[in-house]
């Protein structure tokens, strides 16, 4: 039995990556039967792009520019406009495996109990920095088994009912969004399932500030949901911990030190775990590198959080964030 897929996407100022990746849509093994694609207003160049694939790929791409639109809107409009059962989400920036589509969507299709499934990230990197980033940002594969996992909507493929059911993404969210919808779903009962052979490449950030912007984001969309408390909070004991050693081990014996080299050897751990497996062929240099660069990237996305954290919660205590829909 054939099931028809709507793929949607929402875009902003993609005009360098956006071709590559419209083309690996419509590269895919098994064809979406439309392209939905909405841009929120780009202003370096995209919009021009898109309008020359709307005309490339005109039996099956269709797109809308909604200037000031976040990323719920957009995904909202694409779906409510998209006419089939199951969507495929994926963002404007990611590079797709042939077998993509494919593998997403094939548990939705042959397993009725199936209602969401999430795609597995691999890094795309283009320098040895993006790769020492990519250790702390692109989890490996076992470490999203856990039935907690909120998968990001980069890549995932649902049934549309289950969208209308849970009333959709928030709209009152501009970062954060996924989670608190793969909340809501999970909350109403729907079955998740990771398929790791939908594969797509995500290219980690550039820089180390638009990787601290990066997480200082997801954090302050973190404190506007409300989600993460535990976790963040167990981060700033963490390092008041840490600073309370370290004046110890200054004031009274370097013994204090010792605590302080464990506790961070095992914390890094799973970062130094997640280099040597996405890159396992590196030379020596870069491996070396590593050890010094990881444990920077790591303390900067750390202050990124716990700046950006208290930030999202005081906007939603003060009332410029209305949660009210999360409660529902």
């Amino acid at each position: 039995m054939y099931t028809k897929i709507s793929v949607i996407s929402t875009i902003k100022n993609e005009k360098e990556s956006l071709q590559d990746f419209v083309r690996s849509i419509f590269e895919q093994t098994r064809q979406p039967d439309e392209v939905i694609i909405i841009d929120g207003g780009s202003t370096d160049g995209t919009i021009g792009v898109l309008k020359w694939l709307g005309n490339l790929y005109k039996e099956k791409l269709v797109y809308y520019i909604k200037e000031g639109f976040n990323i719920s809107q957009g995904r909202n409009r694409a779906i409510k406009i998209a006419k089939y059962p199951i969507i495929a989400s994926v963002d404007g920036g990611a590079t797709l495996q042939k077998e993509w589509l494919k593998n997403l969507t094939e548990p939705l299709i042959l397993d009725s109990s199936v209602d969401v499934v999430s795609g597995f990230f691999i890094p795309e990197v283009h320098n040895t920095f993006e790769k020492y980033l990519a250790a702390v940002t692109i989890p490996l594969k076992d470490e999203l088994q856990d039935e907690k996992f909120l998968p990001s909507s980069r890549s995932i493929a649902f049934r549309k009912e289950a969208w209308e059911r849970v009333k959709g993404y928030p709209e009152w969210l501009a970062i954060c969004e996924d989670l608190v919808f793969d909340i809501k779903l999970k909350n109403n009962g729907y079955n998740f399932v990771l398929n790791d052979k939908a594969l797509s490449s995500w290219r980690p950030r550039e820089s180390v500030a638009k990787f601290f912007k990066q997480y200082f984001g997801y954090a302050r969309g973190d404190g506007h949901a409300g989600l993460f408390l535990r976790r963040h909070i167990i981060r700033y004991t963490t390092y008041f911990a840490l600073i309370l050693f370290l004046i110890t081990a200054f004031r009274t014996s370097i013994i204090w030190l010792v605590p302080i080299l464990i506790g961070s050897v095992l914390y890094l751990l799973k970062f130094y775990n997640r280099f040597f497996r996405h890159f396992p062929k590196e030379s020596f240099l870069v491996n070396f590198g590593a050890y010094f660069f990881i444990p920077f990237l790591t303390l900067v996305g750390d202050i990124a959080k716990m700046l950006g954290y208290p930030l999202g919660l005081y906007e939603r205590y003060v009332g410029k964030i209305k949660y009210e829909e999360y409660r529902k």
